[in-house]
């Protein structure tokens, strides 16, 4: 049996070291000796007041007896410590004093308490935040006023512009001076008709050994009569003309060639017509079947004829559209000729212009100059002609 010194309790396993109480180090119990001296024990917890001051018993009478401890004295127990209930000396009077003693221990082993566990802790939820609504940006409403802002900036610099300072320029800018048409003569056996530069080419410079040629519908009928073009053009002086073209039941305005004696071509320059709309931009979408048409008919009358390309071109400042060609002459007698063509399909730049020109070139090997189809119009004596094309006005 063991015994806890600062707890009084008992434990009756003997291999056990340390209180299941407070931890104290157990001992062996002491066996109970009656004549020990008591002491009285501390309350486990403080007094609220200061204790008494006991009174000393008084002196011992002569022939007194000298009282003995009662051993029958109950003994009375606490929840902390157990305590005995000794007698108190008797005063003279025979009464008896009773002091409350440390009693000893209780031999019957007290049952081993053991801590309940605790209870585990629950953290408290929190209620969960209503979800905060997001907050819609600015930025499109920013971008909307400035858009709104630089358009009626630009109508305002507009305004200003067409009615402050517009009218000012035209009141300091110089009247145009009147300049009168140029008047050119004629070379064909047409009439002379009085022709006006278009303003949009620059006044071609004729070389001496050209002769100029200025289109006229004196003589003309049907269908030339019906689209004529006025317009007008220089080329060598040592070209035939063909006497039939400009003349009723002709079908090119002008037609003129270089020949190598006695009746040889070597280059030809033509010029017929197309129904137009006046701008390459009106025409663009019908050049192609036009050039289908007219390149059907060229290959029924050139052996071998082979269209070898086509697309936009240029005549000066003006936008035409134009194809290419190639054939043979066989069995002639400087042998086998190659013949190149090119076509071109050149509207007046003027828009409601219901008449184009068509220009129609034609050369052969036997122009010295020239060695493939890509040098029609471009070397020989051709590129006088296209240079020197100049679109005039209706009479």
């Amino acid at each position: 049996m063991k015994v806890c010194p600062k707890c009084s309790r008992t434990f009756p396993d003997d291999n056990q070291k340390f209180c299941t109480i407070d931890g104290g180090l157990l001992v062996a119990e002491q066996p109970f000796d009656p004549n020990a001296t008591f002491r009285a024990s501390a309350p486990l917890t403080p007094p609220s007041a200061p204790p008494e001051a006991k009174t000393p018993p008084p002196a011992p009478q002569p022939g007194a007896t000298k009282p003995q401890p009662d051993f029958g004295a109950t003994i009375a127990t606490s929840s902390s410590a157990p305590t005995a209930v000794l007698p108190k000396h008797t005063g003279p009077t025979g009464a008896r004093t009773v002091v409350d003693q440390p009693a000893p221990a209780p031999s019957a082993p007290l049952p081993q308490q053991r801590s309940a566990p605790l209870p585990p802790l629950k953290t408290p939820s929190l209620p969960t935040p209503p979800p905060q609504a997001k907050k819609k940006s600015k930025l499109p409403l920013i971008i909307g006023i400035l858009l709104i802002l630089l358009v009626l900036g630009v109508g305002a610099v507009a305004a200003v512009f067409f009615l402050v300072i517009k009218p000012r320029l035209n009141e300091v800018r110089p009247a145009p001076v009147a300049t009168s048409p140029t008047k050119e003569e004629n070379t064909n056996s047409n009439t002379s008709v009085a022709v006006e530069q278009p303003k949009t080419e620059p006044e071609f410079v004729a070389p001496a050994d050209t002769v100029k040629f200025t289109n006229s519908q004196a003589n003309l009928d049907g269908k030339l009569a019906e689209h004529y073009l006025d317009f007008s053009f220089y080329y060598p002086k040592e070209w035939q003309t063909d006497p039939k073209a400009g003349t009723p039941g002709a079908s090119n305005f002008a037609k003129f060639e270089r020949r190598l004696p006695p009746d040889f071509t070597q280059e030809n320059f033509a010029v017929g017509w197309y129904g137009s709309k006046g701008t390459f931009a009106a025409d663009e979408a019908t050049f192609p079947q036009l050039v289908q048409v007219l390149s059907n008919t060229l290959a029924n009358g050139f052996p071998e004829y082979q269209k070898v390309s086509e697309g936009p071109t240029k005549v000066n400042s003006l936008d035409g559209y134009e194809f290419r060609f190639t054939s043979i002459s066989k069995g002639t007698e400087k042998g086998d000729l190659k013949v190149w063509g090119r076509v071109i399909f050149l509207p007046t730049g003027v828009a409601g212009d219901q008449t184009g020109a068509t220009l129609i070139m034609l050369a052969t090997s036997l122009a010295p100059e020239l060695a493939s189809v890509d040098d029609v119009g471009a070397k020989g004596e051709t590129p006088v002609i296209l240079e020197s094309f100049r679109f005039g006005k209706k009479p």
